[in-house]
């Protein structure tokens, strides 16, 4: 399954929808806001107003801070890395740390399923409401019936039955995708199919491509890594954790003594973009 199906849409948002955002008396430009829209994916066009505008005051923030500290602002990025990595400071993770959090997560380090899987793709576009009420209608109807024909102990119609109605060209191979592991078709298909037992799903799984009849030849279950085997990975992760904690209290204490209009600023684990 490729992810070049996949269509992007963007629009232009009217002026009139752009807030007014200033940093300490000094005004956003209003280009800068619309070009920055781009860099943020929300259905709320309010919700990418505000990211956008965050990312903005943030990033004025630092520029400021770094000319108050009187850092050479010939290359803004270079700038603003030097005063983060002066005004940062967290402790590294010991051996100990690292051993313990691998101990209490090891559920995150282990090799992903090997899945031997066939699939009938009811195709219908994410925007086409009818369609897609139709393409799930059909495939409630298929899995019926290859319940039922298992029930009865009935040689399976699977490959028949993607052969006439399967939109992916693994129609041709009785709609068989081979084996399957991490990374080897689109994120939100792999997500809801690497659960999966084996045997036919009793229920599709929905893409933006449409529903998926999905049944599991056969699984083979992915196995514990040891520590040795993942001990940069975890001692990487926690640094890289504690880092951008690190900037994020240093950024937060920048927003709290500034004045800033027109954007609130609410920090999580992944807004955080300098």
């Amino acid at each position: 399954m490729s992810s070049s199906c996949g269509t992007s849409e963007s629009t232009t948002p009217s002026k009139e929808q752009l807030p007014v955002i200033t940093v300490n008396g000094i005004v956003i430009p209003e280009k800068d806001l619309a070009n920055e829209l781009q860099y943020h994916a929300n259905e709320n066009f309010n919700v990418v107003v505000q990211q956008a505008g965050q990312a903005l005051v943030i990033r004025q923030l630092l520029i400021d801070e770094a000319k108050t500290k009187k850092i050479e602002i010939t290359n803004t990025e270079e700038a603003i890395q030097k005063l983060i990595e002066a005004n940062i400071n967290y402790d590294a993770p010991t051996d100990e740390i690292c051993q313990r959090y691998f101990d209490n997560n090891k559920a995150k380090f282990m090799t992903m399923p090997l899945m031997e899987v066939d699939h009938i793709l009811l195709a219908a576009a994410k925007d086409d409401l009818e369609g897609r009420d139709a393409a799930k209608s059909n495939s409630e109807v298929i899995i019926a019936q290859l319940q039922q024909e298992a029930n009865n102990g009935e040689p399976s119609s699977f490959a028949a039955l993607a052969k006439e109605y399967s939109a992916c060209p693994s129609k041709e191979s009785a709609g068989n995708l081979g084996q399957l592991s991490k990374g080897q078709t689109v994120p939100e298909f792999e997500r809801q199919l690497m659960p999966l037992s084996e045997g036919l799903s009793d229920k599709a799984i929905e893409t933006r491509y449409g529903f998926h009849v999905v049944n599991i030849n056969r699984k083979i279950a992915g196995k514990q890594l040891d520590y040795d085997m993942v001990s940069d990975k975890v001692r990487g992760y926690l640094i890289n954790s504690a880092s951008h904690l690190a900037i994020q209290a240093y950024i937060q204490s920048l927003v709290e003594q500034a004045d800033i209009k027109g954007v609130n600023i609410k920090f999580s684990d992944d807004n955080i973009h300098i």
